[in-house]
């Protein structure tokens, strides 16, 4: 076998693999007595991000995933999941037949503002180890992203 690395832990992608699945599954650990799972959370939230701050804009499913940086059938898939749920409703678009708008419901609400708080408190326990240099690392991300 060649690589350029005498052991995983020197490849910056196999930790950062690494890294991300320590963290997921601390999301899932925390999101699990909320019965949400982390894609669920995260279009759930956006959706509430987006319409408290869209002034009484509709906002439709494309627009919903374009903001998550999510693929749009799988953004549709979960939508549906948290319909049933009782979390969002959909609805169809008055100009455009093909769209459906999103909005949360009252229970979505309550739940994207308790789902929160719980993610960012796994967040912060799990970023905690990086202590004063947890602003480069950011900063590191965005120039990644």
């Amino acid at each position: 076998m060649s690589s350029e690395f005498n052991d995983a832990q020197d490849s910056p992608g196999f930790l950062l693999w690494e890294v991300t699945n320590l963290w997921q599954k601390k999301i899932r650990q925390a999101l699990e007595p909320l019965a949400l799972t982390h894609m669920q959370f995260v279009l759930l939230f956006s959706c509430h991000w987006l319409v408290s701050r869209g002034g009484g804009a509709d906002i439709t499913q494309v627009q919903l995933a374009q903001y998550a940086h999510v693929d749009v059938n799988v953004t549709s898939q979960v939508l549906r999941v948290l319909e049933q749920k009782g979390y969002i409703t959909r609805s169809a678009h008055l100009s455009d037949t093909r769209a459906k708008v999103i909005a949360p419901t009252p229970a979505g609400t309550e739940l994207a503002l308790r789902a929160v708080q719980v993610v960012e408190a796994a967040d912060r326990e799990f970023f905690s180890a990086m202590g004063s240099e947890r602003e480069q690392f950011i900063k590191l991300m965005r120039r990644l992203r």
